[in-house]
């Protein structure tokens, strides 16, 4: 078949080409076992055939037909089945016999093929020779396909970015130039792969060059996907939300749900036309989309989920800090997690008036009646939670009682102790040395234990002056000053339904 064969019979390829032997003397050949064709092409089958001359019968008479399929074992002619009415057209070439043997061409052209045209074609031939009937086996495969579009998708983070590939079963040689149709109007003309970006509604096909009327079926995008949220309104934190996808497509759309990132990447979620959060939670806040898709896919309007929710347990600072010297100034800060944004009141321990509203809450000319625990309260509509406490002590000029001046005196006090008690234990020894030799001389026992007596009262006397001086802690002491002391502890106030704060942290 050549090129301008191929032409006409709109690029139908051969995919084999043997010669099929006949039966003796008699013989078809076709010039393909296998061809493939576009739906709504023009097909040529080719062949060729011979036959004994017998000149015992001359002239020859030569009757020829294309079938597929039979009627009580006799073969139905093509031109006489409706199937192919008006679509058929098979050559009636005249016979030259040279010698002995009897030569002739045979063509059937069907134009606007059709699927079911997808059959095995066979030729026949009848004479007027004894036994001149002959059908060449096994005929002619004839397959008939589309010209497809071939979806893809190279980018799964960029879900609109698409690649259309004009494509055929067929196999087109020599890659002839496509073109690619948008919305039923002719667009880009090159190679069979093209880069879009698909929009809703939008439909494409494509076809070769010059052969413009025959198209692939059309690939259609589903409309813009419409989401709603159930319930709407403000979405508070633990109850159960749905989202929901739905759009105009035929066939069906297939749906599923992303979550936007912060790098802006896209994260699937689930497929379906519904996103549900059973108990949803303030992480789950962001944007979500989703995509409808049949051949091609649409992107819906991003959809922002809002959750409101209690201030988390806030969190206290004090600046400066360090010591707190009287007569300074100090700011206590109270921050807390919560949406919409707490509002904050400041309280003091055992005290139910509000010391401050806000944030922050200064101190000015601090106090040492101003020392004590003090903590937030953060608040809005959906609850309120309270800070640990924090305690507050001022130093006072002229005054210090810090832990390390304390363990000094112990430490001093307690070295005075112990020297007194050995000097009077070495003391009492020697004089009871002296007692027993007095006694030795004069024959008789010393009487230590009375002797000892007083001695060892004063001794007590001496420890029970000298212990509570050193395990007493000091509360002030001069030529120095009172060091701040800011720690914190769980507040007694906290809230019955929210999160406890265990322990106590120094600041």
């Amino acid at each position: 078949m050549d090129l301008r064969s191929a032409a006409r019979g709109f690029l139908a390829f051969l995919l084999s080409v043997p010669a099929l032997q006949g039966n003796g003397d008699w013989t078809v050949t076709y010039s393909s076992s296998n061809v493939c064709a576009l739906r709504g092409a023009t097909v040529d089958i080719n062949c060729t055939y011979e036959y004994p001359d017998n000149v015992q019968y001359r002239p020859n008479t030569v009757r020829t037909l294309w079938f597929t399929k039979e009627d009580k074992y006799q073969p139905v002619d093509l031109e006489h089945d409706t199937d192919y009415a008006g679509r058929v057209e098979p050559s009636r070439e005249d016979v030259s016999c040279t010698g002995s043997r009897c030569h002739g061409t045979c063509t059937l052209r069907i134009k606007d093929l059709r699927q079911s045209d997808s059959a095995v074609y066979k030729f026949r031939l009848t004479t007027n020779l004894p036994g001149g009937e002959y059908t060449g086996d096994p005929g002619v495969t004839l397959s008939v396909t589309d010209l497809q579009v071939k979806v893809s998708f190279p980018y799964p983070t960029i879900p609109t970015s698409t690649e259309l590939e004009c494509h055929s079963m067929c196999g087109l040689a020599g890659d002839p130039p496509y073109i690619l149709f948008r919305n039923g109007m002719k667009g880009r003309r090159g190679g069979k792969n093209y880069k879009i970006y698909i929009q809703s509604g939008d439909s494409y096909s494509c076809t070769v060059e010059g052969y413009e009327h025959i198209r692939s079926p059309l690939i259609y995008a589903p409309k813009t996907p419409s989401v709603t949220v159930s319930p709407s309104g403000e979405i508070e934190e633990g109850s159960s939300v749905s989202l929901s996808c739905s759009s105009d497509a035929n066939p069906a759309a297939n749906y599923t749900w992303f979550r936007v990132n912060p790098d802006y990447n896209s994260r699937e979620m689930k497929q379906g036309p519904q996103l549900v959060f059973r108990s949803i939670l303030s992480a789950d806040s962001g944007q979500y989309y989703c995509l409808a898709q049949t051949e091609l896919r649409t992107k819906s309007e991003l959809i922002y989920i809002t959750v409101t929710y209690a201030p988390k347990t806030p969190s206290v600072t004090v600046s400066p800090s360090g010591e707190i010297e009287e007569g300074s100034s100090v700011t206590l800060s109270c921050s807390s997690d919560a949406n919409p944004a707490a509002e904050y009141t400041w309280f003091r321990e055992q005290d139910d008036s509000v010391k401050a509203s806000g944030q922050n809450y200064t101190i000015t000319n601090i106090t040492s009646e101003l020392e004590g625990y003090y903590y937030c309260q953060a608040h809005n509509t959906f609850g309120h939670h309270n800070s640990t406490f924090l305690l507050i002590k001022v130093c006072i000029q002229g005054l210090k009682s810090t832990s390390t001046s304390w363990t000094t005196t112990v430490a001093v006090r307690g070295i005075v102790v112990l020297l007194a008690t050995v000097l009077l234990l070495v003391f009492l020894w020697m004089r009871r040395k002296r007692a027993s030799r007095k006694a030795c001389g004069q024959g008789g026992r010393p009487d230590t234990v009375e002797e000892l007596h007083p001695v060892y009262e004063n001794i007590s006397a001496l420890t029970n002056r000298l212990a509570p001086a050193a395990q007493r802690e000091p509360i002030e002491e001069q030529d120095g000053h009172h060091c701040a002391i800011i720690h914190t502890s769980s507040s007694d106030n906290q809230d019955q339904d929210q999160t406890e704060m265990g322990g106590t942290s120094e600041l």
